[in-house]
Formats: structure tokens, sequence, C-alpha cells
């Protein structure tokens, strides 16, 4: 008898600690998720150092990403949802991160793949984050909506959460912003850092 209630108090032991685990876990992976990255520090409008050559009169996305992001395919995703949605006058750019001690090709991800079959957008190369520097990036998946005269009307992120796609507020304000022309919108930017706050901050 006594060594069947020392086996029950064992088992019941362990299921305390198996569903303390299991709730840790979630908590961590909760916390992770809703997150986001460090938020850019952005310019009112279009920076006149970027080599890219922004269409004139055209509403235009900038967006960061960071190749090896788990985050950066729902990001493009919702870029595609976007293209798909905004009037077919705005342009889009996809700055794609590569440090440049790391060796030509490491960049060349499924999530940049996807990327490329993105409507009326241009995918680019961004070199030690140059591009994302003079935008005021930090975080992949950072996006830029700029206006015909290049002020900026948008900046945040295009996803809810880390790694998911779906209805947000952030994708759904640069649709509504492009199609009426008014407003501006800021949203959290959930994802990986591109360039660090310590950087950042001795910009």
């Amino acid at each position: 008898m006594n060594r069947r209630r020392g086996i029950s108090a064992l088992l019941v032991l362990a299921g305390i600690l198996w569903a303390g685990t299991v709730g840790a876990m979630y908590r961590a992976v909760r916390r992770f998720e809703t997150t986001p990255g460090h938020a850019a520090t952005a310019h009112d409008s279009w920076p006149q150092a970027s080599r890219l050559d922004r269409p004139a009169g055209a509403w235009t996305l900038v967006t960061l990403i960071h190749p090896h992001c788990s985050c950066s395919r729902a990001t493009i995703e919702e870029l595609q949802a976007i293209m798909e949605k905004a009037p077919p006058s705005v342009r889009s750019f996809v700055l794609v991160y590569r440090p440049s001690d790391f060796p030509a090709g490491w960049e060349k991800t499924e999530v940049v793949a996807a990327a490329h079959r993105l409507p009326r957008s241009q995918v680019l190369l961004d070199v030690d984050a140059r591009e994302a520097r003079l935008f005021g990036g930090f975080t992949s998946g950072q996006t830029f909506l700029y206006d015909g005269n290049g002020h900026l009307r948008f900046s945040g992120g295009v996803t809810a959460l880390r790694g998911h796609a779906g209805l947000n507020r952030g994708a759904g304000a640069i649709v509504r912003i492009a199609k009426s022309g008014a407003g501006r919108a800021i949203h959290p930017v959930f994802g990986c850092a591109i360039i660090s706050q310590q950087e950042g901050a001795s910009r």
C-alpha cells in the first residue's frame, strides 16, 4: 500500500512538473511572438542619399528583409496581399540584408525567392544595411510608405505578431492610405534585428 501511494505521489508530482514546463514554454513562445522589434527612426521624406530610384509621382513601399529571419515569410505574404489590394500605381522595393563579410549567395533563401514573385516590386541587395540605415530602419519587416511627393505616410510592420500573416492594422493602414491619399500611421514591427540598437544609437 505504501509503495502504491509513493508511486501515485510521484506520478502527481511528475504531472505538476510537466504542466509547469509546458506552461513556461508556452509563455516564452508567446512572449517572443508578441514582443516587437526596435521601431524605426523614420525621416519625414525620402532620403536624398538613397540609391533607390523612386518612381516620380508614384506611391512607393520600402521593406527591409533579413533573409534568414523566421518572421520574414509572413512579411512577404502580407506584402503580396498589400500589392494585390493597393492601387496599381503603388510600387515596392524589398531590400535584402547581407553583411559584407558573408559569402555571395547567403541571402538566396526561399523567402527572397518569394519576394521576387511580388507584383510591381524590385528586390535589391542591401549590403551592410546601407539603405536600411538611410531610411532609419533597424528590424526585418520594417516597411515605409511614401506618397508621390516622397513624404512618409506609414512606418512600421505589416504583421500582427512575429511570423504570423493575417489581418492586421499595419497592412490595412497601408492599403487605406494608398487608396484614399489621406492620413498617416505607424505600427509595431515584428522581426529579427538587422541593425542593433547600439549601432543605431551611434548613427
